[in-house]
């Protein structure tokens, strides 16, 4: 019986987790994709921009509810890979960016790679977490 629980319990904190990531994916298509081709209007762009932001509030929560509902060992593989990803993400996008700032590359430093690069090391980090506690 508390098996039954505790999958219905992950299994609704999943859920949770990925209609606030879809919710987040499409006000951000929205706030960037919107301007050239739905409206012309400053104020609807900060609308979007504002609503993408608030949006993203709710994915950070539904993702600390998230971690706070697996087991221990998921967490640990999952804080691990969050940790890795911040680090390669922020040591990397500001070595890319002082190359770029001081004349080192030719490449203009442009966050949807930063944000690419962070999200493979996760998904890699998750992966090779999960095979190491297997």
């Amino acid at each position: 019986m508390e098996t039954n629980t505790a999958i219905r319990r992950d299994l609704k904190n999943t859920g949770r987790l990925a209609l606030w990531t879809f919710l987040w994916v499409v006000t951000l298509a929205l706030a960037m994709f919107g301007p050239d081709t739905l409206w012309n209007s400053t104020v609807m762009s900060w609308v979007a921009l504002s609503v993408n932001l608030v949006v993203g509030g709710g994915w950070i929560i539904a993702h600390a509810a998230f971690l706070r509902g697996v087991d221990d060992l998921q967490r640990k593989i999952m804080l691990d890979a969050i940790a890795l990803a911040l680090g390669v993400g922020l040591v990397g996008g500001c070595a890319y960016a002082t190359a770029s700032t001081v004349g080192l590359i030719s490449l203009e430093a442009n966050i949807g790679y930063l944000s690419i690069l962070m999200a493979l090391v996760y998904i890699v980090a998750v992966a090779v977490g999960n095979l190491r506690y297997r």
